[in-house]
């Protein structure tokens, strides 16, 4: 028990100490704006973040819309948290359509996530770091009246990240790691993964465009897509992103979806 105490004591002192120097090493990596990171690798304590948007996509039968707020922090010196709320809205696109295979309308869940760089090479230009991701997924708001629970299954994620920045405008980004999607009904769980490239052309600062490839596969089933993006700095605390996709195979649509971020001023 007092080696427990002692462990605990000596992760508490070194945080609080890391917490105090703000001469710890930093690379400025561009962060991409559908696979977004939870806090900017190597973050600084007192880091904050809030993004908001949303987004349309319409296929034969009806259209998605898609909303959310996330809102992130660094708690300790490259270590970020963040906190989610994904919404999706559908609306039919004629009227003969079977209400069966519409989805239904619902608040995604709520993603809690936590991120921590643990190597950055101002040399090489390199910053890498693990995370996790876990979402609490909700039913939808027309079957929660007659579910007992709030929550339908749980998505597990832990990820990895590799960012290298080439001379002075070129980034590129890795994310990947396992799924595993618990279910609370008869449903199987299931085991899948996730993977995440991105390159972009940074100008102007914080202003860049470039894309992301994002592939998953989950529930036997798999999405690939091309989400070429932009971002550009409104002022020194706000910035708005726009992104399209283009779908790699002829299951989903193309869409797109707009990112606004407000970042204020470290204190």
């Amino acid at each position: 028990m007092k080696t427990f105490i002692h462990i605990i004591l000596f992760l508490v002192t070194t945080f609080s100490v890391q917490a105090q120097k703000d001469s710890l090493p930093k690379v400025s990596h561009a962060e991409p704006l559908y696979m977004d990171l939870i806090r900017d690798l190597g973050a600084r304590r007192g880091e904050r973040e809030l993004n908001f948007g949303g987004g349309i996509q319409r296929n034969n039968q009806y259209t998605s819309y898609t909303g959310f707020i996330e809102y992130e922090f660094a708690l300790f010196n490259r270590l970020g948290m963040e906190i989610e709320v994904p919404l999706e809205f559908y609306q039919v696109q004629t009227g003969d359509v079977n209400a069966t295979n519409v989805p239904k309308n619902r608040m995604e869940g709520i993603k809690f996530s936590t991120q921590y760089t643990f190597l950055v090479s101002t040399e090489y230009k390199l910053s890498l770091a693990l995370g996790y991701t876990n979402q609490f997924m909700f039913h939808s708001f027309k079957t929660l009246y007659n579910e007992t629970k709030l929550a339908k299954g749980n998505l597990y994620s832990p990820f990895f990240i590799a960012a290298k920045k080439w001379g002075s405008n070129i980034h590129t980004m890795l994310i990947t790691g396992p799924l595993y999607e618990q279910t609370f009904a008869s449903a199987p769980n299931s085991l899948g993964y996730q993977f995440h490239a991105s390159v972009f052309y940074v100008f102007s600062k914080s202003n860049f465009f470039g894309v992301e490839f994002n592939h998953v596969y989950l529930n036997d089933s798999y999405s690939t897509i091309l989400h070429p993006q932009v971002k550009f700095k409104i002022s020194s605390t706000m910035a708005i992103g726009i992104v399209t996709a283009i779908p790699v195979d002829n299951r989903y649509e193309a869409s797109a979806f707009v990112r606004f971020i407000y970042e204020p001023k470290r204190k």
